[in-house]
């Protein structure tokens, strides 16, 4: 009977469950698919069949962001350029749309009338259709024709007049060091115009790009002199090793050349001057593929606090007060700064006392781009709680890191903090064993009050309870305890799979606090309500992954679920919402009603989401 009852709870908590899932999407599709416009056009029809035209696809949205965009079949086409893609924001009346662009310049290989079918694109886990578009090809005159097969023809005859060159500072490093990668061209021509094609891809690297400024210089190259300028810096920090390689950028450029002259032709010598006669030619540009080998650091003697940090760093660390009271916050602040890819870099291990209470820590980064190197400064801050009095001893702090210039792991140590806790106004709760003392007032017990009414009698032999009765209840509890007994030993059985067991309650447990934050939310309690949206968010992906509070960070979370083979996108959402909730805990005033409401949607949803993925 227990089992049918449990079953049946169970069965509709499922479809409970359920329903919710399902009204949550059919709501989060119907929200997307009215703020999502995605159209298709071109810039000129009719077109002639030597006449060059430019073919848009153009998706707005309000909020989400649009991916896997994918072309209809141009093969009727001959592809000039494209796609091209193109990003703006509008902000009109605190409502933040934006317009991605994908376009193609496109030429038609015969006249006739041809339909181009529709795009296809991504936005919220929903897909959107562009609208088809026909265009109507004429028969050319050929002129047009004849100047492109001039204009390449000058192109090919361009020889190291132009050119792109990618250039490294160092091809053989360790993983983890720096890399820079400069992108520049070469010219002994005039260019009109150029456009970036294909953006070199840096599979096996975290990437950060470095600010430049397209001024032109002059440089010697095998004895000629070149216009020189800087299209694209980049720092690169290998996250593998092995040999990797950065694949070409590839742009076109538009320059201008002189046309070719006729021979003992009067007039155009009398108009020998550059500006008669020039015309434009586009010049496709690519480097060459660049090979890095990556050296593994070394795996001998790699101290225990070594979280992946290469380059080279200083450690600090600062206590805000050294006398406090029992349950009174105290600031922990420790600040790593130097040179490396300071983006990850982790919190140093905090290992404190049994009877301190520890949050995790609020992060801030401060990163430096100028020149060739990435600085920066990053700082953890522990809020801690002391629950008992007495003088207390915050350990150091650890943090090590590989140094390129001397091949070797340093670790960096701050000194120990000596704290006098006094006992506050409240203090914790004690955690001896055994049972709670309390005050037990008993009344009455000090006289006997004398009876004046003699009450029910019985007769001194007969019996007190039916024999049959008096064996249901001998029996009953008996069984009851045989019963409870069972229950016990299975409910234990699977509490002692905790990975398991904390799995299944995430959801629940996740609920329980998004209703929380809820009510806190109609009650106007902002800070509450971001506090209880943090929590829930947190202890969800807590219970999910099996991790300690304590040992969790931003990148553990990331790293973790792509190890459990979530999308891409999931995991960017799941990191802002984690970034948004940590902000938002320590900056409550600044958002308004309809930030939380999408505050709590996001965290919502993106719960939902993640149950999904995991289940499947």
């Amino acid at each position: 009977m227990w089992k049918k009852i449990g079953r049946m709870k169970l069965y509709l908590q499922k479809i409970k469950y359920g329903f919710v899932h399902l009204l949550l999407s059919i709501v989060t599709v119907i929200a997307y698919s009215q703020n999502v416009t995605f159209n298709a056009g071109v810039d000129k029809n009719p077109v002639a069949a030597d006449e060059q035209f430019t073919l848009e696809f153009t998706v707005t949205t309000s909020g989400a962001s649009a991916r896997s965009f994918k072309a209809p079949d141009l093969n009727k086409f001959l592809t000039l350029s494209g796609p091209n893609q193109s990003t703006s924001m509008q902000i009109i009346n605190g409502s933040v749309s934006s317009s991605q662009s994908f376009s193609y310049i496109l030429q038609a290989r015969e006249a006739g009338k041809f339909q181009i079918g529709s795009a296809t694109i991504e936005v919220g886990g929903s897909q959107f259709k562009s609208n088809e578009v026909e265009i109507t090809v004429t028969k050319g005159s050929g002129q047009k024709r004849q100047q492109a097969q001039a204009q390449q023809g000058d192109a090919v005859d361009m020889g190291d007049n132009i050119f792109l060159r990618a250039i490294v500072d160092r091809s053989r490093v360790y993983q983890g060091e720096q890399i820079t990668v400069i992108y520049k061209i070469y010219t002994r021509v005039r260019i009109v115009n150029f456009s970036i094609n294909k953006q070199p891809a840096v599979t096996g690297f975290w990437a950060e790009e470095l600010p430049q400024q397209l001024n032109l210089t002059n440089e010697m190259m095998n004895g000629k002199q070149y216009q020189v300028g800087i299209l694209k810096k980049m720092a690169l920090f290998p996250t593998q090793n092995g040999t990797l390689e950065i694949s070409p950028m590839e742009l076109t450029c538009q320059v201008q050349v002189q046309s070719k002259r006729r021979p003992n032709d009067i007039f155009d010598q009398f108009f020998n001057d550059p500006f008669f006669g020039a015309q434009a030619a586009n010049v496709p540009l690519k480097s060459s593929p660049i090979k890095i080998t990556v050296l593994p650091l070394p795996q001998n003697n790699v101290p225990e606090s070594f979280q992946g940090a290469v380059g080279k760093f200083s450690l600090t660390a600062s206590l805000n007060k050294r006398r406090a009271k029992t349950n009174e916050p105290i600031a922990l602040k420790a600040t790593i700064n130097g040179t490396g890819n300071v983006k990850i870099l982790e919190a140093p291990k905090l290992k404190l006392p049994t009877d301190f209470e520890q949050y995790d820590p609020k992060v801030k980064e401060e990163i430096t781009r100028s020149g060739e190197t990435i600085n920066g400064t990053k700082t953890f801050e522990w809020l801690i709680v002391p629950r008992y009095p007495g003088d207390k001893k915050i350990p150091a702090l650890e943090f090590t890191y590989f140094d390129i210039g001397q091949k070797r792991y340093i670790t960096l140590r701050t000194n120990e903090f000596n704290l006098s806790v006094e006992k506050g106004s409240a203090e914790a709760p004690q955690s001896a064993g055994g049972l709670t003392k309390e005050d037990v007032k008993l009344l009455n017990q000090d006289i006997r009050f004398i009876k004046t009414e003699i009450g029910s009698l019985r007769e001194k032999n007969k019996e007190l309870i039916h024999p049959g009765t008096a064996i249901l209840m001998t029996i009953i509890p008996f069984a009851s305890f045989i019963g409870l007994f069972f229950f016990r030993k299975k409910a234990l059985t699977e509490m002692s799979d905790v990975v398991s067991f904390r799995s299944r309650k995430a959801m629940k447990i996740a609920a329980r606090k998004l209703l929380s934050a809820k009510q806190l939310l109609h009650q106007n309690k902002p800070d509450a309500f971001y506090a209880e949206i943090s929590t829930a968010m947190w202890q969800y992906v807590s219970d999910k992954l099996a991790i300690d509070r304590s040992e969790l960070s931003i990148d553990n979370v990331t790293q973790q679920f792509q190890q459990k083979k979530v999308s891409g996108e999931l995991i960017q959402r799941i990191k802002e919402c984690l970034e948004a909730c940590e902000f938002a805990r320590f900056a409550p005033g600044s958002s308004s009603q309809e930030e939380k409401n999408k505050m709590y949607e996001m965290a919502s949803n993106i719960i939902i989401a993640t149950e999904r993925e995991l289940i499947r």
